[in-house]
């Protein structure tokens, strides 16, 4: 018995001296292939993380293996690979893939081949493998709801006639109401307007003539000030020339605004009154002209002169005159 177990502590002994290394050292191989999935139960097209770790000594020629690589019925969807680890003379690889399998079942992930070339190789490679790792796939549909049912039979609706009469009634009404709106487009549109007749704009003179009365209400004679009230005086002549007989009279001198009014058909006094009076304010307002007593007594009274006599007078036609008859009853 003792002789038996001689023999068998020297060839222990043995064993370590031909690899190299003593009972107490621990050997690790040259390169090592680990395969690891993050779940190994999913459910179908759910995602799986399926990483591969190469551990192998440094400075030994292995072959990467890319995106290409075959993983059985699993479809690749990304992949990536990490910067390697440098530690005791080893290198450390790793190989992160998400796949996934659009399928229910029982599956395998195949062995996963690598090829690496020893120093005493001779150029020949050798290839090691990791692990496969089963995967079990389950369906998103429970048993229950596996089992098919029989097609219900067609729901029978009630004929409602109430809705065909509402709807009927909803036409009438909307028919007597386009016709009587047409109706009443059609009568507004012959008279010029459809709705409200438009506000008529007041007429040049009546604008001016109140704007006489608020500068003589305002006194400047009164307090000696003869070039503001010549200014403004002067500017309410013109503004009614422009509304009257559509002359820019705002934007010309007097001389251009009396060439203008030579063409107008108004007598001739109206047009040497104008030519006084313009030429009154001119020297008030240019020359420092201070005009005499009777100059300013007169000249409110040549503008309103001028004005009143030179207005347009509306006239209405007798239809015209019945109409507002009318729409007064």
């Amino acid at each position: 018995m003792g002789s038996v177990r001689y023999h068998l502590i020297g060839g222990v002994y043995l064993l370590f001296w031909l690899i190299g290394t003593s009972p107490g050292q621990e050997q690790r191989p040259l390169i090592e292939v680990q395969s690891a999935v993050d779940t190994a139960i999913i459910t179908i097209g759910d995602r799986i993380h399926y990483t591969l770790t190469i551990d192998h000594v440094s400075g030994m020629r292995i072959e990467q293996p890319g995106p290409g690589v075959n993983l059985g019925q699993f479809e690749i969807k990304d992949y990536q690979i990490s910067d390697p680890e440098e530690y005791d003379n080893r290198r450390i690889l790793r190989y992160e893939y998400v796949i996934s399998v659009f399928d229910t079942g029982n599956f395998t992930i195949p062995p996963f081949p690598v090829a690496y070339f020893p120093e005493d190789s001779a150029g020949a490679y050798k290839l090691i493998e990791a692990s496969p790792i089963d995967i079990h796939v389950l369906s998103v549909i429970n048993d229950e709801q596996r089992e098919l049912k029989d097609i219900k039979p067609p729901i029978w609706i009630p004929f409602d006639y109430m809705i065909i009469i509402v709807a009927a009634l909803i036409l009438i009404l909307l028919g007597i109401g386009g016709y009587f709106g047409y109706q009443f487009y059609r009568r507004r549109k012959e008279q010029g307007y459809v709705f409200k007749p438009p506000i008529p704009p007041r007429p040049a003179h009546e604008i001016a003539l109140d704007e006489l009365n608020a500068l003589i209400a305002r006194d400047y004679l009164g307090i000696g000030d003869f070039k503001l009230f010549y200014s403004e005086i002067s500017e309410i002549i013109r503004r009614y020339i422009e509304g009257r007989f559509f002359i820019p009279a705002l934007e010309e001198t007097s001389r251009e605004i009396l060439q203008e009014m030579d063409k107008q058909d108004i007598e001739q006094n109206l047009k040497d009154l104008l030519h006084d009076f313009l030429a009154l304010s001119d020297l008030v307002k240019f020359a420092k002209y201070i005009p005499i007593e009777l100059e300013n007594q007169n000249a409110p009274l040549w503008a309103r002169k001028f004005i009143e006599e030179t207005k347009i007078i509306f006239e209405m036609t007798e239809s015209e005159s019945q109409e507002a008859v009318l729409e007064a009853s």
